[in-house]
């Protein structure tokens, strides 16, 4: 009886607070969203990993095909992981290989270097 009285009075508010914090969540991606429009195209979960991993370029490789149409993955310099030279096309063997003129600096929130 005290227990599920306990829950019928807690369960309304932890509900509420759920809802609170999806409309955070939700209000957070939409942010994130708007700066670098792209990121409409990936669903809210892979947003989600792929803006707690943007502070590592190398583990961003496994998600720029969600990102950008084509691209398997970029190429990082060897002694320096947040320069990138390089992106590599889909494709198998003999894929694109499109080298930059200026190689990005992957360096801060993933939306700001991104779109460089």
């Amino acid at each position: 009886c005290c227990v599920d009285e306990l829950l019928q009075n807690t369960l309304p508010t932890m509900y509420s607070e759920l809802e609170k914090c999806q409309k955070s969540l939700e209000g957070y991606l939409e942010q994130k969203q708007k700066a670098f429009p792209r990121f409409y195209f990936v669903s809210n979960a892979k947003l989600l990993t792929i803006l707690s991993r943007g502070s590592d370029p190398l583990a961003m490789n496994e998600y720029y095909e969600n990102v950008f149409d084509a691209v398997q993955y970029v190429e990082h310099d060897k002694k320096d992981k947040t320069i990138i030279h390089k992106i590599h096309g889909d494709g198998g063997v003999g894929h694109e290989v499109i080298p930059f003129v200026t190689p990005v600096k992957a360096v801060g929130n993933i939306e700001d270097w991104l779109p460089t």
